[in-house]
Parts: C-alpha cells; sequence; structure tokens
C-alpha cells in the first residue's frame, strides 16, 4: 500500500457521475493512499465535480493513470495544475463552483487565494496525530522512530505545511510488525470511515480546533538510507519496516547494492547474507536488486549514504 503516483486502473465501464449533491473537487495523486479517499468521497452524498492533480510528482500523472480514468469515469475535469496559486488554475477551480475541496497526498501548498475559492475551503488528509509529524514522510519516521501511536488528522488548510484547525482524528496503536505499506493502509482504513464526518462538518462551516504548534514535530522526506548506517539492531529493523514499499533501505552484498525488505535478529543459516551492527548481527531474509520505487533502478538517485 504505496505513496508512490504511479497506480494503474483497468478502464471503467457504465456512467457513475454522483449528481445533485454539494460540490466537491479532490486533490490528490494517482497513489493507493489518496485513491483509498478519493473512492471514499465518492461513496459520500456529495458530487465530485473535478480533480485536481499535481503533474511535477510523477511522469505517470501526465498519462492515462488511476486518477485519469475515475475522472473520466464519473465524468469530471482532470486539472493538472504545475501550481495551483496560477492564475490560470485560480480560474479552472473558480469554474467549478465549488462548495469545499478536499485533498489527500498533494504536494503543493494551497495559498490564500486559492484557499478561498470554495466556498468553505479546503480540508487536508495528513497521515499523522497533529500536531505531531507535520511534512512529507509521517508513516516513514513513525516506524522508523517507534512510536507506539500513529494518527491521521483531517484539518482545514491554511497557506502553511499541516498547520490547519483538525476537524476529526483518529489514532491506532502501531503493530511490532508493521510496515509503512500495512500502517498506511490501516490508518486509510480509520481515516475513510470518519471521511463523512469531517466532510459534513467541512461543509457546516465549522472552524475546527487550533492546532498548538508549539509542540509539533517535523517528519522529512527521507530516500533510500543506509542500513549499515544504524546504531543497534533494532534501529535497523524498523528502518527496514519503515521503508516498505516506498523507499526501502539498502546495503551491499559482495560490493553489490541490494535494498532489504525483510530481516531478523540474529545469525544467519547456510548460505544466508547477515549485516553486523554494533549490538548484534541481522540476517537478511528478503532483498530486491532493484529500489522498487518509481525509479526502479540499482543505482537510484535517492540513495543515501
Amino acid at each position: 500500500f504505496s505513496f508512490i503516483p504511479d497506480r494503474d486502473m483497468a478502464p471503467l465501464d457504465g456512467d457513475a457521475r454522483p449528481t445533485g449533491g454539494r460540490r466537491l473537487l479532490f486533490a490528490g495523486f494517482p497513489s493507493d493512499f489518496s485513491l483509498a479517499f478519493l473512492l471514499a468521497l465518492l461513496e459520500l452524498d456529495v458530487e465530485v465535480v473535478g480533480v485536481l492533480t499535481s503533474p511535477g510528482a510523477h511522469p505517470a500523472i501526465l498519462a492515462d493513470n488511476a486518477l485519469s480514468r475515475i475522472a473520466d469515469h464519473i465524468g469530471v475535469p482532470l486539472l493538472r495544475a504545475w501550481r495551483v496559486n496560477d492564475e490560470h488554475t485560480l480560474l479552472d477551480l473558480a469554474g467549478l463552483d465549488l462548495d469545499a475541496a478536499v485533498m489527500a497526498s498533494f504536494d503543493q501548498i494551497i495559498g490564500a487565494r486559492a484557499l478561498a475559492v470554495p466556498r468553505q475551503g479546503w480540508m487536508n488528509v495528513h497521515p499523522s496525530a497533529l500536531p505531531a509529524r507535520r511534512g512529507p514522510e509521517p508513516v516513514y519516521w513513525t516506524i522508523a522512530d517507534g512510536d507506539g501511536i500513529a494518527g491521521i488528522t483531517m484539518h482545514r488548510a491554511v497557506p502553511k505545511v499541516d498547520a490547519g484547525p483538525v476537524l476529526v482524528q483518529r489514532t491506532l496503536e502501531v503493530a511490532a510488525d508493521d510496515t509503512s505499506g500495512t500502517l498506511t493502509r490501516r490508518l486509510s482504513d480509520v481515516g475513510s470511515a470518519a471521511l463523512g464526518e469531517a466532510v459534513g462538518r467541512l461543509l457546516a462551516g465549522e472552524a475546527g480546533e487550533p492546532l498548538d504548534l508549539t509542540n509539533s514535530s517535523y517528519a522529512p522526506s527521507v530516500g533510500h538510507r543506509h542500513l549499515d548506517s544504524a546504531p543497534s539492531v533494532a534501529t535497523a529493523l524498523r528502518m527496514i519496516r519503515a521503508g516498505v514499499p516506498n523507499m526501502p533501505a539498502w546495503t551491499t552484498i559482495d560490493s553489490n547494492v541490494v535494498y532489504v525488505i525483510a530481516a531478523h535478529a540474529g545469525a544467519p543459516g547456510h548460505g544466508q547474507s547477515s549485516l553486523a551492527l554494533a549490538d548484534g548481527v541481522i540476517t537478511l531474509d528478503d532483498v530486491w536488486r532493484q529500489c522498487g520505487c518509481h525509479h526502479n533502478l540499482v543505482a537510484c538517485p535517492h540513495l543515501q549514504e
């Protein structure tokens, strides 16, 4: 279950255009996380009248993909906006006569003029318990740093990263074997179930609960981290789980780069590879020769020393 914006989807048949409800825009990517909330939004008693995406996030966004096929299926425009705050995009948004906008995994900050286009503003879906772990990689760092609790927050958007008042927030316990993929799926399930409540509050004009940003933390972008840099076995195992499936950690076997998908603490058996760390050894149970992110290369540009 991935944030990588390259999801394909078979062509869809039939007439699925929703009509008659409050007019909403959806903003996001053709990724599993984003699509989960678009599909949940289509189940609500609202009318999705447009889909907005950001082409700079991935070359697949300029082509036929799951997002474009859903937009075609429900008969609404797909706006590929390099800069959401540009005049031509503001005109496109104004032409949709929007009551509100919902975004999930959208990589642009919405400026004040764009925020004012929908009558009831914009709502962002962020996979952390804000104000903890603002920023682009909350799920990764939740696992990598060993947090016991993860969250998903639906909040009003403001012209600042993950800083607007909260409309709905849900939390769950992080399982000992969670990867970024499994945790993101569970957060998406919890968030999708609460989406109707959050959209209802958004459309009702509720202000939301202000965030205390003095207690906030930030989750920065991350690449394929070098597993050999881990200070302990526990840290290395968390780093591996955090990297699956979007950004697997890497090491070398016989001087060749490999990306580690699964490992366990302890010495290897016959024919298994291992990595020695300061306080012990981990056995590499599953490795990929290519990175598995959207580059899918051996020498990926996201490789970190």
